[in-house]
């Protein structure tokens, strides 16, 4: 019967060791970190913000919003479309981060690994700039595949928003409006479908 010494099976058991190193896949430095530019000018704000929308990324749409807790010297705001603050009023009055958060994490859950929200920005436009703000209006097309028979998978409307600088010289939203184009009969905005993902 072949006895092996000590030394050659230290010798085997770091030769299957090195083998089984050697198959692994390094770990992935970025981790999910996503596409993200650091926002120093209120365009980046927005790149940035419908790169998260794509992404998915709950992390990096956060971001885009200004939170006086710990960045910004300014409270988020969302004002809902009209209708939408019509039928949901007390939820919209009492909107803020942890809603909104809330809102887009619904929303991300409800697709399937494959799919994307799409954000489109249309006929954008700066209607205000300052040292201290920049407001943009932009007509907007959001298509998300999220499953409430209620809603139509494509949100249309116009939005006004509010970019301001934070407290390190980089910007964020501040404040967003929402509302229904004028030429669309039926009301179809982003709104509606944060009222539904927020009951």
């Amino acid at each position: 019967m072949y006895r092996f010494s000590t030394s050659k099976v230290i010798v085997v058991l770091l030769l299957l060791t090195a083998l089984g190193c050697a198959t692994r896949s390094p770990a992935d430095p970025d981790g999910n970190r996503g596409t993200f530019t650091p926002p120093t000018s209120p365009q980046i704000v927005l790149e940035n913000w419908r790169n998260a929308i794509a992404e998915k990324n709950t992390e990096n749409y956060m971001l885009c919003l200004a939170e006086p807790s710990t960045r910004s010297s300014y409270e988020f705001q969302f004002e809902a479309s009209a209708e939408a603050r019509a039928r949901f009023q007390a939820l919209f009055d009492g909107w803020d981060i942890p809603r909104e958060r809330q809102s887009f994490l619904s929303m991300i859950s409800r697709l399937a690994t494959e799919e994307r929200p799409v954000l489109s920005l249309l006929n954008t436009d700066v209607n205000f700039s300052s040292p201290d703000s920049t407001v943009f209006v932009t007509d907007y097309e959001l298509v998300v595949e999220h499953g409430i028979s209620s809603i139509p998978t494509t949100l249309r409307g116009t939005m006004v928003l509010s970019v301001t600088p934070e407290r390190s010289g980089q910007w964020s939203i501040s404040r967003w409006t929402d509302a229904r184009q004028s030429t669309d009969s039926t009301e179809s905005t982003w709104s509606l479908l944060k009222a539904q993902l927020s009951n």
